[in-house]
């Protein structure tokens, strides 16, 4: 009876240390975090729908503003170029229709460009097809 005593408190002892959150090792730097997020601000998000033949395409991308009313922000545009389709505009919005093009499999290249069409390092490209 006692030695069953002695096992239940020495288990419970054991287990109530267990629920105890885990400290990070001590050789983890907050330079790598830094850098992660560094990156991460540099990338951009292009989400695209086809219909008909015209491609509705949204780019989100922090830090950058596409119109002159938000103080603070890198003032970019959106260059859009297809190979396939002969393809070149330009957009001042996050968001924007790129219409006409001819049926087919087309690769879009968008890339964001700041002040006197320098790029920012910003690149997407998707194929899209028109039916």
């Amino acid at each position: 009876m006692k030695k069953r005593l002695l096992f239940s408190i020495g288990l419970l002892l054991i287990l109530s240390g267990c629920k105890e959150k885990m400290p990070e090792p001590e050789s983890f730097t907050f330079t790598k975090k830094v850098e992660a997020a560094n990156t991460e601000q540099k990338s951009v998000s292009i989400k695209h729908m086809v219909q008909g033949n015209q491609v509705y395409i949204e780019c989100i991308v922090p830090g950058i503003t596409f119109n002159s009313e938000k103080k603070g922000a890198k003032k970019g545009k959106i260059v859009v170029r297809s190979n396939t389709g002969n393809l070149y505009k330009e957009y001042h919005t996050a968001a924007f229709v790129v219409k006409g093009l001819p049926k087919g499999v087309h690769l879009l290249n968008v890339e964001i460009v700041g002040k006197n069409n320098k790029s920012l390092g910003l690149k997407k490209q998707f194929y899209v097809t028109i039916q």
